[in-house]
This record gives structure tokens, sequence and C-alpha cells, in this order.
């Protein structure tokens, strides 16, 4: 039966590490353990990642969840943030610390990428046009793209990269370590822009690996995320507290994992994701891309789908860092409270999240947060309200361009953590003016998504679809037409002060972006 078997699932975050035991009849977590992440940041602008600590630490967390129950266990799969870059030896050795997605000593690489005439977005436009054709999409400028990443090492570590005999993910190193597998997913192979993505799947372009000095052999083999890698070696059995080959399963990033553990995964159908970060996503047959508003598309981790995404960089981290800021940090019952006392708009003030630049809709590093119209009056339960409206305000912002690109949404499912506060997702719902379904436990998205990769990759369920049937959901939030008019009006303003504060942002940030890289 379903719910006898467990799939241990691993959710590798920036900042959180979880593992849990999922049961595949109602796919519900019944149990997981997790820590803080470990993030190592050497000089500014670079993060980077020990993974060899990482896998210990999640080791740690794995025994205390299977003791007892191991021999029910049925898979193992992982699931990290993307755009890592782990040089390994031929034994799955680690040559140096990852570097994660973070990481922005590599800004302005591939260097011939920005040289030459004619330029659009800076690029040039002759091999943008040939990225975009092949790949779906292109390095940024940033530096966070493995591609730019593989060029840094090749420019300031050649000894690293020489003897490097794979250049691995964090979830593919994660993979090796335990099965000896060296393999990447679809989702993580197209983030390189050094795959071709035509045709619904991903496979290493020669031509682009030629033109950008690549080697083929130095890349791992892309496996369907529902493939297994191979059965768990036995060292790495004995440090999870498994038994010898049980199946590892190839699971997928971050992000398209969590997109199925929304349940929305027909095509078409999309979902919103409210953590640190926040994002719009839909898993689709064809290969959508919208790049003046940064809405773009990679595969998904459901074999022959693309996963197409509007991503933006702070959500409920803001309230996070306002939490902090003011000696309340953890205090989530504050914040519900203060959510509950002042209705939106009533407080008159706008805030905007771009704490870290911004993706989408507009690519642009250089602006960053306000609190608008703020007086001696404003009161802390205020700021709360103004922080939580402005994350709604600006998925409201992507959700326009996203919806005419993708198609119109009836209901549409929510997860992370930050939907679990009914008021935000009550909010957003009246804001985008569609109902939004909160699935149960929206927090655990990702292991739950893993979860069912797992559970069709050894053969539960026949197909992805079958699996997230049985999930279950805890509320739909129906708009409400006086708070729609509310958000409207909020709305006007926000695209307001972004256009008249745009100028003034890079006049003040982009003397910043040139000490970092200096």
């Amino acid at each position: 039966m379903p719910g006898e078997g467990l799939i241990l699932a691993f959710d590798i975050g920036t900042t959180t590490l979880k593992a849990g035991l999922v049961e595949v009849g109602r796919f519900r977590v019944v149990s997981k353990s997790s820590m803080p992440a470990e993030v190592l940041y050497p000089r500014r602008g670079w993060a980077e990642q020990d993974v060899e600590r990482l896998w210990e630490s999640l080791a740690s967390l794995a025994r205390e969840l299977v003791d007892g129950v191991e021999d029910r266990v049925r898979g193992v799969v992982f699931t990290a943030h993307m755009a890592g870059v782990v040089p390994v030896d031929t034994s799955g050795v680690p040559l140096r610390n990852a570097l994660i997605w973070l990481d922005e000593r590599a800004a302005g690489y591939p260097k011939s990428l920005w040289r030459g005439f004619p330029k659009i977005y800076g690029y040039n436009l002759f091999k943008l046009i040939r990225f975009l054709r092949i790949t779906g999409g292109a390095p940024g400028k940033t530096g966070k793209d493995p591609l730019s990443k593989l060029h840094w090492l090749m420019d300031n570590e050649p000894d690293t990269f020489r003897k490097a005999f794979k250049f691995l993910d964090i979830k593919g190193y994660l993979i090796a370590r335990a099965s000896g597998a060296f393999v990447t997913s679809p989702d993580e192979a197209s983030l390189t822009w050094l795959a071709d993505t035509r045709g619904n799947r991903a496979e290493w372009h020669k031509g682009l690996l030629r033109e950008y000095s690549i080697p083929l052999e130095k890349l791992p083999a892309i496996k369907d995320s529902t493939s297994i890698a191979g059965g768990l070696k036995r060292d790495a059995a004995r440090d999870l507290g498994l038994n010898e080959g049980v199946p590892v399963i190839v699971g997928g990033g971050d992000m398209p994992v969590a997109g199925i553990g929304s349940g929305a995964v027909r095509e078409g159908e999309a979902h919103i994701y409210i953590g640190t970060s926040d994002w719009i996503a839909a898993h689709h047959r064809r290969r959508l891309l919208d790049i003046s508003h940064y809405i773009g598309s990679i595969m998904s981790s459901i074999p022959g789908y693309y996963f197409v995404v509007a991503e933006q960089e702070v959500a409920a981290g803001a309230l996070e860092w306002f939490l902090k800021l003011t000696g309340r940090e953890g205090r989530y019952d504050l914040v519900r409270e203060a959510l509950e006392r002042v209705p939106p708009g009533e407080a008159n003030l706008l805030f905007t999240p771009w704490l870290y630049g911004e993706r989408a809709p507009v690519d642009d590093p250089y602006l960053r947060g306000t609190l608008f119209n703020i007086s001696l009056d404003s009161s802390w339960n205020e700021i709360i309200r103004a922080i939580v409206d402005g994350v709604i305000l600006n998925i409201k912002w992507a959700y326009n361009y996203f919806e005419k690109l993708v198609s119109r949404q009836e209901t549409i499912p929510v997860i992370g953590g930050g939907t679990l506060f009914d008021e935000w997702v009550k909010g957003l719902a009246s804001a985008l003016n569609r109902p939004l379904r909160r699935l149960r436990d929206p927090q655990d998205a990702g292991l739950r998504g893993a979860a069912v990769l797992a559970s069709v990759g050894t053969g539960i369920y026949s197909s992805i679809e079958e699996a997230v049937e049985h999930f279950e959901y805890d509320r739909t939030f129906t708009p409400d037409p006086k708070l729609y008019s509310i958000y409207n009006e909020l709305f006007r303003h926000y695209t307001s002060l972004y256009k008249s504060t745009k100028k003034l942002f890079r006049e003040m940030n982009m003397s910043e972006e040139k000490g970092l890289h200096e």
C-alpha cells in the first residue's frame, strides 16, 4: 500500500536545512528536523558552502528521523538551491568549497558576452540571440550563473578547473556522495545556459561548450528528475542510518520541486510561493519568455515540461529583517496581531521590498527598499502592515505580466511559510482578484514535491499527476471587492513610486556595485 511507504526527503535552502519523512499515501510530512544552513562569506560579494560539512549536517538530521523505521524507507531524494558549482575529483571529493547562487565574484563573466556591437541590455546582440534560441535564457551580468562561475575559475583558479573531474551542482554533489553517480537534473542543466532545451528536453550543446571552452566530459549526465541515480552506497547508508541499496532519486532544484509540491502540475496551472523570496510559476509544454519583464523558462522537474517563472528577490525576508531589527525576531504572534489590528491602506504607508534589487517585472539590481510617507504618528503595527502589503503589491506587479504570458488563472494554489498568515493570503487574493487555495502545511512544499518525484521514480505512482491527486488543502481565500479597490489604489501609488525613484536608486547604488567588483 502507498501509505505504508516513506520517502526520506531533504530540502537544502540557503538559510535552513530540512529533512523529512514523507508518507506517500497523502504526502504528509510525518516527522522532520531542521537546522540553520552554514554559508561562508570569505569576501564581500562571495558566498560559499562547505559541502562535506553540509553532508554531515544532513546525515545527522536523517539519523534522528529514521531510527526504527529504516525498513519502511522506499527512496532518498534531494532538492536544493540552484546554480551552484562544486568541482569534484574522480571519487566525488570536492576540490574547493561550492560557489553558491548568491556568489557574485564572477560578475561580468563570460567577458565575450558583453563585448562587441550591436548591444541590447548590455549584451552582445548576436550572442544573446544565440543563447535565447538554444537555451531559452542567458547568463546575467551579476555572475550568479554557473557558466559565469566556471569562467571565473578558469581565470582565477586554473589548477582547480584543470583537476576537476566533474562540475556538479549542490544537489548533484549530494547524489554523488549518496550513490556514486555523477548526474544532474534537466532544471539544473538548463540554468547553466549550456544546454539545448528545445524540444522539451535538456541536452548539453556541443557548440556552446566549444565556444565557451567547457569540456563536455567535465559535465554530469542529465537524467530526468524521476530517474533513479543509483543505490545508496554502504558508507552513505551508514551515515544516513538506512539500508544499503535504497534508491537515490535524481530530484530537482528547489523552485521546480516546490512547484510540484503546490499541486499545480498540469499545463498552464500557476502557483505562488511566499517565503524568504517569492515567485509565480507554472509548468508548460512551451518555452515561454517575456524578456522585457524578466519572466523566463527553465526545464521543469516534470519530464517534458518547462517551468515558467517570475521570481522576486525578497518577500517574507523583509518581514524577518524588520523583526530582527526591532528585537522581535520570531514573534509571529505579534505579526498576526498587527495585521488584524491594521486593515490594508489604513496606515497610509508604502513599503517596497527591493532590499536585494529586483528581478521581475524589472531586472534592476540598483533598487532598494523604501518605507514611504512615514511620520512620527506611524506605529510598529502599521509598519508591519505596510511590509506585508508591499510584498502583495510587488507580487501583483509581476503577476499582471505573468498571467498575460501564460493564461488567465481561476484558482491559484499558494505555498511557503509566508502563506501561514491568513491576512497575507486574504490580501493577496483580493489584490489579484483571484481565489487562492492554500496547501496543508504550505511550508513543506519542497519536501512534499521531492517525495512525489521519488514516489514516481520508485514505481509507487505511475505519474506526477496521479501522485498530486492525493494532496490535502487547508483553505480557499476568496477576493474581497472592497479590498480589491483599496489595493488597486495602493498599486497606482506603488508603480508611481518606482517610476519616481528608479533613476535616483541607480545613481546612488552604481558606485556600490563598482566597489564590490574592483
